[in-house]
């Protein structure tokens, strides 16, 4: 019923709890006040019974600031002035200290202390309602002696001192109460995302397992199956000349492509340990033994692949290994998704802060959605030009060995164009270690 009654009201959840308490508080004032108001205007025919009536319509009035406007701190101000002016009006008409009014001031002090947002504000209100009385006691009652009044203003004062600590402590008490269970319910939520993002990272490691061992199943046993039948082929001999040159040149292909797949196997299984060794880099000349090395691959694709890098010296700060392991799987994947007749440029500047490295082909290209999801664990592994299988780690240690030496990495790439990748590494120790 009372659930009811306040969802009627408006007095809900989107309120503060100081809102919430000063609108069921005026609106309940504002109710008794016009029922007090029709027996006195009934039986006693008074004028007074009109002051009350327009007492409640000024706290109702209140109520209605708060509950449509939100706006507590005019609705304070308002209910200051009507509870100075009234208490001045009713005072005397009401039979002064025998009245109602010293009454109606200690329920609106109370309700300003429970209302308030600060401390300063509970005591402004204390000196108020302290001042307030004085004036109607010893000003504005038309008692014989002094004395008399003040035993009623020290009685007036004990209640308004009573009223002010209870409240206060009480306030203070749910105020802490409150800052208590925000903070709790803080930890809980930060926990509870922990355990979210452990889920996540659990189930990824969970899949990555999965495709391990289907790269190891699948993947390797393949090449390996090829590299036994063209073993026993040869071994029984009778197989003409161009047919076992043939036969050699795929044997070779399968093992590149199985010794690329296990040293990035390798590399991934190990990058927890991040084995980071920076030293300086001779990168042109590491650039064009890769180049060298992969040349054959390309050749045997009849692809053109140019390292368009001047000889002599040249340096970046990082890690020789992985640096070699970015640049082969870059040129690989390159090779990988560029046809019989096409191009690849690897190119270098050498800037005043970093080396740019570019490894350009006119291939297949991608779209932007397989653009953005290039280095992420969930990106798709297409088939190359000549169907080429691949496992999808090496573009993602590329990103990731990049990280260790504060590079990055970026593409543009143009679907049925071509693609560019261009590797950002700082070339001072320094810049790299930050």
């Amino acid at each position: 019923m009372e659930q009811f009654i306040w969802k009627k009201l408006g007095i809900s959840s989107n309120f503060s709890i100081e809102e919430r308490l000063f609108m069921s508080t005026t609106f309940l004032m504002s109710i008794s006040m016009v029922l007090l108001a029709l027996p006195i205007y009934l039986f006693y025919h008074s004028g007074v019974a009109f002051y009350f009536l327009f007492l409640g319509v000024g706290l109702f009035c209140n109520y209605s600031v708060v509950r449509y406007w939100r706006k507590l701190v005019l609705a304070k101000i308002l209910l200051f002035v009507l509870s100075l002016a009234f208490a001045q009006i009713l005072f005397p008409i009401t039979a002064f200290l025998k009245g109602p009014v010293i009454y109606g001031m200690l329920l609106y002090f109370l309700m300003s202390l429970a209302t308030a947002s600060s401390t300063l504000e509970q005591r402004l209100h204390l000196a108020y309602v302290v001042l307030l009385g004085a004036y109607l006691i010893f000003v504005l009652t038309p008692l014989p002696d002094t004395i008399t009044a003040g035993i009623y203003y020290l009685i007036y004062l004990s209640f308004a001192l009573i009223f002010y600590l209870g409240t206060v402590y009480l306030k203070q008490t749910y105020d802490y109460n409150t800052k208590q269970l925000s903070e709790k319910s803080a930890k809980l939520q930060q926990l509870s995302q922990k355990m979210e993002q452990q889920i996540i990272e659990t189930q990824e490691l969970a899949a990555q397992k999965d495709r391990l061992f289907s790269i190891i199943g699948h993947d390797l046993r393949s090449p390996l199956s090829g590299i036994e039948g063209f073993l026993n082929v040869m071994e029984h001999g009778g197989v003409p000349e161009n047919e076992r040159r043939i036969m050699s040149k795929e044997l070779l292909r399968l093992t590149r492509n199985s010794r690329a797949l296990l040293d990035n196997l390798l590399r991934w299984a190990k990058r927890d340990t991040k084995a980071y060794q920076a030293t300086r880099v001779d990168y042109p000349k590491l650039i064009q033994m890769v180049g060298e090395h992969l040349s054959p691959l390309a050749d045997s694709k009849g692809i053109s692949l140019k390292v368009l890098i001047d000889d002599g010296e040249g340096s970046v700060y990082g890690d020789a290994d992985m640096l070699e392991m970015i640049i082969r799987n870059l040129i690989s994947n390159a090779i990988k998704f560029t046809a019989s007749g096409g191009w690849i440029k690897i190119r270098a500047y050498e800037l005043e802060s970093e080396l740019r490295l570019e490894v350009e082909d006119n291939g297949i290209g991608m779209t932007e959605e397989q653009r953005s999801k290039l280095f992420s664990p969930h990106r798709e592994v297409g088939l190359g030009t000549n169907r080429e299988k691949g496992v999808g780690l090496g573009l993602m240690l590329c990103a990731e060995f990049l990280s260790y030496m504060n590079g990055t990495i970026e593409v543009r790439s143009v679907k049925d164009k071509g693609s560019c990748f261009t590797v950002h590494i700082p070339r001072k120790k320094g810049q790299a270690e930050d």
